[in-house]
């Protein structure tokens, strides 16, 4: 489903409010209540919401899982992906993590192993594993808005940031891909941090597991 920027606001704003009414969701957009309801038919035909009688909710069986929950989410295949992808990683490489669950993963093998590694991230939870390991890793961090749910560091101001660095290696995940449509991410910012961020890198490092 090709979204368009409000329908991607109203889901954010769900996932802030689990709920919220028609009126309201007018009211806040600006926009009529017809608008509002073409909106969530079609996130409710993508599976994202459930609708209710003047109202939606977010359908958080469906949508993507808090960041915690992804950790622990393909718990045997995603290890064995970091261990692999860590093997490619050289000494001293300058590298650049998104906020994916097997960035953290692969932080959480390349802490203790590799040497002197300069790393940028817009993942807390990345920063923090590397900077922990004392191991000399130099650890950068935009400046931004930090989203509580998944402790990522988000904003235009952290992309015009990440902007200035030519990492040797950007390592990413997505919530799907397909040979045809390429890669595709439920979060907006994500998807214009990676756009901006690929054609910066000497070499892109795309982790997956079967279920994506």
């Amino acid at each position: 489903m090709a979204q368009t920027v409000r329908q991607q606001e109203i889901v954010d704003l769900l996932r802030e409010r689990r709920s919220a009414n028609i009126t309201d969701l007018a009211g806040h957009f600006q926009v009529s209540d017809e608008i509002i309801r073409r909106d969530l038919k079609a996130l409710s035909e993508a599976g994202m919401v459930d609708k209710f009688h003047g109202g939606v909710r977010l359908n958080v069986a469906d949508w993507e899982a808090p960041f915690d929950c992804r950790l622990r989410e393909q718990a045997a295949a995603k290890p064995r992906i970091a261990h692999a992808a860590a093997e490619l990683v050289e000494e001293d490489a300058t590298i650049l993590l998104d906020k994916s669950s097997s960035s953290c993963l692969l932080a959480q093998v390349l802490a203790p192993r590799a040497r002197h590694l300069t790393a940028t991230t817009f993942s807390v939870e990345v920063a923090q594993i590397l900077s922990s390991a004392g191991r000399h890793h130099r650890v950068i961090l935009p400046g931004g808005e930090l989203r509580a749910e998944d402790r990522t560091i988000t904003g235009p101001s952290a992309i015009d940031f990440a902007s200035q660095f030519t990492p040797s290696l950007f390592v990413m995940s997505v919530a799907a891909a397909n040979a045809a449509r390429g890669c595709m991410d439920f979060d907006l910012f994500e998807a214009e941090f990676k756009r901006a961020m690929i054609p910066l890198a000497d070499k892109v490092m795309l982790l997956l597991d079967s279920s994506k």
